[in-house]
């Protein structure tokens, strides 16, 4: 069992540009490592006065994330000067469901003024370690969820095998339970669980030959499928 140091974080992005802040611009991505949850980002002063005091916060959320700590930046930001911070979060927070549910609003301070930004969590953040079922309780758990909670997806233009796929998946979280081959197709069986213990049950289908897969996800909270879906897509794709 290879020990991964964590799954797929896409490139950083400009979450606050500095037209929008009085020249402070915020950049970042979210991760996680080793179990914990990351929002790595870059600080940059455009502006022609240093800044100090930063804060950050978060409004209530689907998740209940919230910063397990204040932002680590201890000296003035100087005019020009670019800072690499990462802020390790938690889901110990008040929750309140949002649209779309993993939209995060953000409200930054520091020695200027209060600025305020949204993002988009990648769901796979969320993919906590031990959500490998087991065989029987996931058969049953398929049964158990109703029919119409189950949504299909196409997963296009991905040219990987099915234990490629796997090993991907597992450095997110995403756990292959069983395995079958059913008239050539190969028909991987996984589960993954979110941080506040929702199991999401999937049936992904690979034809040799064929660059589109098909994924059925069944969750008892249908909402978050497509989320997911977004997930597999990135992670498969990177």
């Amino acid at each position: 069992m290879a020990i991964t140091t964590g799954g797929y974080a896409a490139p950083k992005a400009v979450w606050l540009p500095a037209v929008k802040a009085k020249g402070l611009e915020i950049s970042g991505t979210f991760s996680r490592r080793q179990g914990h949850m990351y929002m790595d980002m870059s600080f940059t002063n455009k502006a022609l006065q240093h800044m100090t005091d930063f804060a950050i916060q978060f409004n209530k959320n689907s998740f209940g994330v919230i910063p397990t700590s204040p932002l680590p930046i201890h000296t003035p930001l100087m005019p020009n000067q670019s800072i690499d911070i990462s802020l390790p979060l938690n889901t110990i927070g008040p929750v309140m469901k949002m649209d779309p549910l993993n939209n995060l609003q953000v409200a930054v301070k520091n020695s200027i003024d209060v600025f305020y930004f949204s993002v988009l969590i990648p769901l796979s953040v969320f993919f906590v370690e031990d959500g490998k079922m087991e065989r029987q309780v996931f058969l049953a758990t398929w049964k158990d969820i109703p029919n119409e909670n189950e949504l299909q997806y196409q997963i296009k233009e991905c040219h990987l095998n099915a234990d490629t796929v796997s090993g991907k998946l597992q450095n997110n979280n995403i756990y292959t339970i069983a395995k079958r081959n059913v008239e050539g197709q190969d028909m991987l069986y996984q589960s993954l669980k979110l941080t506040n213990g929702i199991w999401i049950l999937a049936e992904l289908r690979i034809q040799p030959g064929n660059p589109n897969y098909t994924l059925s996800l069944k969750c008892r909270a249908p909402e978050v499928s497509q989320y997911v879906y977004q997930m597999y897509d990135s992670v498969l794709k990177n």
